[in-house]
């Protein structure tokens, strides 16, 4: 038979720490009282009685001090016990605290909280105590899907709920939501153990589940296990074990909950060697797996969740330690970091984004790195920061960064001499001769937008850091030009951007690679000069002429892409209509119109009028608007004849024309 241990199983931080701090009060009062029940375990229970009695209410305590355990409690039985002049230890997990603070806060910001959860475990009424006794409890996604619509909503979850009812439940609930915030509180060892529970059920052939028949947390573990359709054997102690039935299987999984001690678990892994047919060096083996899980889960709560709570530790300036916010106020945090009295953060010594507001970036429980500044100070307690830990941790991220040559993103800042700064989670210093692939004119039109950048220089030592937004633009434009180059065909219509006029054109790049769009192919009409239709940085769309790969030419058209006015002409100005016409130009032999624009037409100076006319200019000049009957259409050739006299009567002895003044101001 194969046995395997899950790893880290067993006493979670925050049960460790209530036990840790119920000792520590039954061994300064000689007795300490709980409300409600320390652990859900009854054999640890049965053990600790004698110094660590149960009480379910307030007036139940006999002793000068009350400890919380770690399911919290409602406020105002806090507030009662101060009343009562009765010390109260907390050892309410930082986990559950933080969920507390999201309930009070999400509350008093008007959004209705749901705990996904078991409403009548201690910790949900606590929690829901802090919400004002507002929250609403759902167990399930059937109870989710019952509840009503929101305009503003909240959910929180159990710190031993599962992470798929969890995710299941926010998904609904967010549907009914036009407001909608989700926090997940599910405390890390609880999902982890899930998680390798479920991982090791799909492994072997039956699962031993072992905790108190009351854990929340010992239950969902169960539930987990059963999830591989194996069976499960849940037991309180090694007593419960039956070894005829277990056996028969090839290969066993043990799981422990959160509120089960580690000499439990012993009692198991020692209890399978006296199975029949299993061998001694298999038992030894999943003893020590035991001894080294309790080894790694001691290790992995004190990086998870700051073991100092229970063991003091030496405090030496300028040390980088690990701690966690016990406290948070307006202007300052108290951190744990395991010395006897917990560490001063003030804003000052948090970056600018963090100092912003604190109490929605902090919350009580979370685990952060910071430096030892003092030892203490005039009031006897370590000054820390965190924002020299953040500006370290950022000076090796970008060293790194710059190793393995990424492209880091930025804020610009400010403009300086010679260049302008940026924000890269530390302050960093681009060359106007890199911020660009071109000349850059005026370096205040690029504060506050955002580059990406690769890191030229990063000593942390000098404090430089200089970075090059060229670089990125650079490659970005080499690849874009490979790919257009790949892809480009005489008869593709490409979207570019207008780079730079010319007498003679434009230049558009049409992807990493500039064309030139000839000022006769920008319209069917004439164009004096390209800035009469564009202006630099213009997009539109062109057409691709011709190709010289060889040397790198593109010929570009913009007329291409619509119709030629001409191929519509005698279909919208049948001979013989009567239209209206602008003068552009007069001549000897009479004057030119403009229909529509790349449209023209004569009319001969002998139909100007019904009477001879010496000269053009007599009857019309340029800029009059006239009406002309459409007398011929030359589509292939380009012409139209006019004629003015024809559109009015003969006894009209006057033409009529309205005369545009077309003098600039």
């Amino acid at each position: 038979m194969q046995v395997t241990i899950i790893k880290d199983c067993g006493f979670c931080f925050g049960v460790r720490r209530a036990m840790e701090l119920a000792e520590a009060a039954a061994n300064r009062f000689g007795f300490i009282e709980t409300l409600g029940e320390l652990i859900h375990n009854p054999q640890e229970l049965a053990r600790i009685r004698s110094r660590i009695c149960t009480k379910h209410s307030l007036d139940e305590i006999s002793g000068k001090a009350v400890l919380i355990r770690s399911h919290g409690i409602a406020p105002e039985i806090i507030q009662e016990a101060a009343v009562r002049n009765i010390e109260v230890i907390d050892a309410t997990c930082p986990f559950v605290k933080r969920a507390q603070e999201i309930a009070r806060q999400t509350t008093e910001d008007g959004y209705q909280l749901i705990i996904i959860g078991d409403a009548a475990h201690p910790e949900v009424i606590g929690i829901k105590a802090w919400a004002n006794h507002s929250a609403l409890v759902v167990a399930n996604v059937k109870q989710a899907l019952a509840l009503p619509s929101f305009d503003k909503a909240a959910v929180l979850a159990q710190t031993t709920q599962t992470m798929e009812v969890f995710e299941a439940c926010c998904k609904i609930i967010a549907e009914k939501s036009q407001d909608f915030l989700c926090f997940n509180t599910i405390c890390n060892h609880t999902a982890k153990i899930q998680q390798r529970t479920a991982s090791l059920a799909q492994q072997v052939d039956a699962m031993i589940v072992v905790g108190g028949k009351n854990s929340a947390n010992t239950i969902k573990l169960a539930q987990v296990s059963k999830g591989a359709a194996i069976p499960v054997f849940h037991i309180e102690s090694a007593d419960e074990l039956d070894c005829e039935i277990l056996g028969s299987f090839g290969s066993i999984g043990i799981t422990a909950g959160a509120s089960t001690p580690q000499h439990i678990i012993e009692e198991v892994a020692n209890r399978m060697s006296e199975f029949e047919k299993l061998e001694v060096e298999e038992v030894q083996v999943a003893a020590e797996a035991t001894e080294n899980a309790m080894t790694e889960q001691e290790k992995s709560d004190a990086e998870a969740f700051a073991e100092e709570f229970g063991n003091m530790k030496e405090i030496r300036r300028g040390a980088r330690v690990k701690g966690v916010v016990v406290q948070v106020k307006d202007d300052e945090l108290l951190v744990d970091i395991g010395g006897k009295s917990e560490g001063v953060l003030s804003s000052a010594e948090l970056s600018q984004e963090d100092a912003k507001n604190i109490r929605e970036n902090f919350h009580v429980g979370d685990e952060i790195d910071v430096l030892i500044l003092r030892k203490e100070n005039q009031e006897g307690y370590p000054v820390l920061s965190k924002r020299r830990v953040d500006q370290d941790i950022a000076w090796d991220k970008l060293a790194q960064m710059k190793a393995d040559k990424e492209i880091v993103t930025g804020t610009v800042t400010d403009v300086v001499k010679g260049g302008v700064l940026v924000d890269v989670g530390l302050r960093g210093f681009v060359p106007a001769s890199l911020l660009a692939l071109g000349y850059v004119e005026d370096l205040n039109a690029y504060v506050g937008k955002e580059l990406q950048m690769k890191i030229i220089e990063c000593d942390k030592h000098s404090n430089k850091l200089v970075l090059s937004a060229k670089a990125v633009l650079r490659s970005a434009s080499k690849a874009q030009k490979e790919k257009t180059w790949a892809e480009i065909e005489e008869g593709q219509t490409r979207h570019g951007v207008v780079r730079r006029l010319t007498n003679f054109g434009a230049f558009v790049d049409i992807g990493g690679v500039d064309g030139l769009l000839h000022v006769s192919e920008m319209a069917w009409y004439r164009v004096n000069h390209p800035s009469d239709l564009l202006k630099e940085g213009d997009e539109l769309d062109v057409y691709i002429l011709g190709i010289d790969q060889e040397n790198e030419k593109i010929s570009l058209g913009l007329k291409q892409l619509v119709p030629n006015p001409w191929s519509l002409v005698e279909e919208k100005y049948p001979v013989g209509s009567i239209i209206t016409a602008k003068v552009m130009r007069t001549t000897t032999f009479g004057a030119f119109l403009e229909v529509e624009p790349g449209v023209e037409g004569l009319v001969h100076i002998s139909q100007l009028a019904h009477h001879r006319v010496e000269k053009t200019e007599d009857v019309v000049k340029p800029g009059d608007i006239v009406k002309v009957k459409v007398l011929a259409i030359d589509p292939e050739a380009k012409r139209m004849s006019l004629s003015i006299k024809a559109a009015v009567e003969p006894e009209e002895n006057e033409v009529t024309t309205e005369h545009i003044d077309t003098t600039e101001e």
